[in-house]
């Protein structure tokens, strides 16, 4: 495994409710609440699961590929070739994290009360499209945290 690849994976396995798991066609996998997230592979590919809207917007603003094997889901790949593409794998791995905190926190988990994702969201400094759509579709999510 890469040195970078390493390190994306202690960072991103350090966030609270993020598990760890060795993913099926090599590389870890790390899931949230009982759900994939993403996983990278050995060679500096990192796949996102996203939604198709997310995916088309991310394409459209040349912040990640199309999945390396499954072009038309909603996956999406991004290649970290050197140390300097950890930041963004790590942008849009926070992307990924926080798709699927506001998802579980409309069902009453919260896996990271300590994160508010508006926060996090303008730290990321996403193309205003992209903010937008993470915005409207958890409004009801980023206005409140849910008790734990």
């Amino acid at each position: 495994m890469t040195a970078s690849i390493d390190r994306i994976i202690s960072r991103v396995s350090r966030w609270p409710g993020v598990e760890t798991a060795p993913h099926r066609f090599g590389g870890t996998e790390f899931v949230v609440a009982g759900r994939e997230i993403g996983h990278v592979h050995d060679a500096g590919v990192v796949d996102l699961a996203l939604t198709r809207r997310v995916r088309d917007v991310l394409l459209t603003d040349g912040l990640a590929d199309p999945h390396h094997v499954l072009p038309d889901s909603a996956w999406v790949t991004y290649r970290v070739r050197s140390d300097a593409d950890i930041p963004d794998a790590m942008r849009l791995l926070r992307l990924a994290y926080l798709w699927r905190l506001l998802a579980v926190r409309r069902r009453g988990i919260d896996p990271d009360p300590e994160t508010d994702p508006d926060t996090d969201l303008r730290r990321l400094d996403f193309p205003a499209e992209l903010d937008a759509l993470v915005r409207e579709t958890f409004r009801d999510s980023l206005d409140r945290r849910v008790p734990v």
